[in-house]
């Protein structure tokens, strides 16, 4: 083990892989089961880990293997709260969108929508409801004039194009609102 650690001192590649075959799987594991992580954020996390142990080895020395184990878990546990904290106010569900704007989504059991709604929300629940989830965050987010900057991150898409892709699914939810009263797609 402590050879290892010499290894790892002077960089040698060998090292770092036998490093990341060692703990890069069961920080991966433990990211994804315990902490419900996605998988891309994990991998980022375990990078982040084995780099920062290589990095700060000249600062500490280790009785034995486990003491070693103990600060690398250590290091990727505070990655995991770093992150989780950062980004616990970025997330969010469609549905609490919804929640917010006192939409309420039929279900697929087409379960009797509010009787007393008009034709029009029938029609335009219906439209949001054929959409992914992204597109509709993106339409009802920029409903509540929402920068293109702080809706980037719950979308997952580059905010370059999200203008774009807000006007193309405006048209999209106008016309097939539009098509949906005319055809009477709503259940009276």
């Amino acid at each position: 083990m402590f050879n290892l650690i010499d290894k790892l001192k002077q960089n040698d590649k060998e090292a770092i892989a036998i490093l990341y075959q060692k703990y890069g799987q069961k920080l991966f594991g433990y990211a994804i089961t315990q902490w419900k992580v996605n998988e891309d954020d994990a991998w980022e996390l375990v990078y982040k880990t084995l780099y920062k142990v290589i990095a700060s080895l000249d600062n500490y020395s280790f009785k034995d293997e486990n003491r070693f184990v103990g600060f690398v878990f250590k290091v990727f546990t505070n990655y995991l709260r770093n992150h989780l904290r950062d980004t616990k106010d970025k997330r969010i569900l469609t549905e609490e969108l919804f929640d917010n704007m006192n939409i309420t989504m039929p279900d697929e059991s087409n379960e009797a929508l509010d009787e007393n709604e008009s034709p029009m929300m029938r029609c335009l629940k219906k439209v949001l409801a054929t959409l992914e989830d992204w597109q509709r965050v993106l339409v009802l987010m920029k409903a509540q004039d929402f920068s293109y900057k702080d809706i980037a991150p719950y979308v997952d898409k580059p905010e370059k194009q999200l203008k774009v892709y807000n006007l193309r699914l405006r048209s999209t939810v106008s016309k097939n609102t539009n098509l949906c009263i005319e055809n009477k797609g709503y259940e009276e």
